[in-house]
């Protein structure tokens, strides 16, 4: 082994750190939008935080989903987590571009 090559172990802890770090800001930031909606009360800030619920809920998606539904394969979860971030990020950039008077 090289100094700098891991153990597929480690490997896969070190991803499972990082994807749930990643969940947790990403909800986190999603909540301070939707709390920023509820007092605002102006719709593109609902997009915006719909969209970081949807970018952001894609790795719990792909961290649960096979021990949730064990027949369906690693494809169909990768998908569907693409599919999530590409709506997240359209109602993101919805949100970003919506006139706020609406």
């Amino acid at each position: 082994m090289t100094p700098l090559q891991l153990t597929p172990a480690v490997q896969s802890h070190i991803a499972l750190v990082l994807t749930v770090t990643s969940t947790v800001l990403g909800l986190a930031v999603g909540y301070i939008a939707l709390r920023g909606y509820w007092r605002s009360r102006k719709r593109p800030m609902l997009f915006i935080a719909l969209g970081f619920f949807l970018v952001f809920w894609t790795p719990v998606l792909l961290l649960i989903g096979p021990y949730l539904v064990p027949l369906v394969g690693g494809f169909v979860y990768g998908m569907l987590g693409e599919v999530s971030q590409i709506l997240g990020l359209l109602s993101i950039l919805y949100g970003l571009r919506m006139p706020p008077s609406r």
